[in-house]
């Protein structure tokens, strides 16, 4: 008879006597062996005498900062997940939570089933999404809606962006056409300090090369020939905000100088002025090119490389993700039966799993746009695997 598997150790460690009496309970209701402590140094000494699989921590303790203990626990080389719980919830603790390698962050008040369900999900992966409370202030704050993963690789894209979202970092996104990039920068953009401004996209591959400049920078009356009336740039429209460069692999060689400089400082002249303006931008870019070996081709400068490339992030296509599809779908579906009036949209097992098995060349848009045929050619809510038709390039 193999041998009884022995119970999850977690240390909690909260000063408020009845958050400790509630979870300890619950979580010994669940078969886990929970220590309670009150304080940062009772917490050091509980480390000292065993180790922890968990860490439950509140950010506010009589004798320290939550995540200074954190880091002072990780120091003396405790290196078990860690849970935030706090009663003090707000976007720039849970980003700074993050930020401090913690695994997730729970607001009180919370169900117990929350709590176990976190817990469960971060002792079996070692991290979890990388923070569900972040997504849901967001959409409670912004209306910007989140469709969580279950990819590793996504969630570590995702935990990544969430800590480097409060910096001023120049951020290049790479993936294949349709994986989503817009998203992230958006996501970006709303867990920034800058997300009450301007989000400003542009794709660098739309824009004719001679009106790119102008696009971005503005332009005087007179400028050009078709220049009737004054215009201020994106770069403008951005300040204090977010200026998303998509496709930003297209751009000319000579615009790449133009916009070398104005990553410097900030500073431009539209076109036709001779006055220096200056302005404050976070500047996210994206690209489905291998940008290095466009820099060993000669096809993009170098400097302006290392310029944008301070955080990369990486987002892999949907064939590589098929346990997402389920959840974009079922995202889609209810995005597709408000626009189409045909509200309860739902896949059959069988159109599920035809999706799984797809290849996705144009990936999470595909998707999108494959599930809207359905629902535009089924005769009822119910869309089946005879609806689920793919058109290949």
């Amino acid at each position: 008879m193999p041998a009884k598997r022995p119970a999850a150790s977690i240390l909690l460690v909260d000063d408020d006597p009845t958050t400790c009496e509630f979870i300890v309970k619950l979580l010994k209701r669940r078969g886990y062996d929970c220590t309670a402590v009150q304080s940062g140094a009772e917490a050091f000494q509980a480390a000292q005498r065993q180790a922890f699989d968990l860490l439950l921590l509140d950010l506010r303790l009589p004798d320290t900062d939550g995540l200074q203990l954190l880091q002072a626990l990780r120091e003396q080389d405790m290196q078990a997940p860690a849970i935030v719980i706090t009663a003090h919830p707000s976007l720039p603790t849970a980003i700074e939570a993050l930020g401090s390698a913690v695994s997730d962050y729970l607001p009180k008040p919370f169900k117990a089933e929350q709590l176990a369900e976190r817990i469960c999900a971060v002792l079996l992966k070692g991290d979890t999404a990388g923070g569900e409370y972040l997504w849901k202030e967001l959409a409670a704050k912004y209306g910007f809606v989140h469709v969580p993963s279950r990819n590793p690789q996504t969630q570590q894209t995702y935990l990544t962006a969430a800590r480097v979202a409060s910096s001023r970092a120049p951020v290049l996104i790479y993936g294949e056409s349709g994986t989503g990039k817009e998203f992230l920068a958006k996501a970006i953009h709303y867990l920034s300090d800058r997300a009450d401004k301007q989000f400003v996209p542009i794709n660098c591959g739309a824009v004719p090369p001679d009106l790119l400049e102008s696009e971005l920078f503005g332009h005087e009356k007179g400028a050009f020939t078709s220049a009737s009336t004054t215009k201020r740039g994106l770069c403008e429209a951005a300040d204090q905000g977010t200026l998303f460069l998509d496709e930003i692999g297209e751009m000319s060689l000579p615009m790449q100088v133009k916009l070398l400089r104005f990553l410097q400082d900030g500073s431009f002249r539209r076109l036709g002025c001779t006055e220096q303006r200056t302005v404050d931008v976070r500047i996210v870019a994206a690209t489905n090119q291998n940008l290095g070996k466009a820099v060993r081709e000669g096809r993009f400068r170098e400097d302006l490389y290392w310029r944008i490339n301070v955080i990369n992030l990486y987002l892999p296509p949907l064939r590589k993700r098929p346990e997402d599809i389920e959840a974009f779908s079922r995202h889609f579906l209810e995005e597709i039966g408000r626009e189409l009036d045909k509200p309860r949209l739902q896949l059959t097992a069988e159109a599920l799993e035809k999706l799984r098995n797809y290849e996705w060349p144009g990936n999470i848009r595909q998707l999108r746009s494959v599930l809207l045929r359905a629902a535009l050619t089924a005769p009822s809510a119910t869309l089946t695997a005879e609806h689920v038709v793919f058109q290949d390039t």
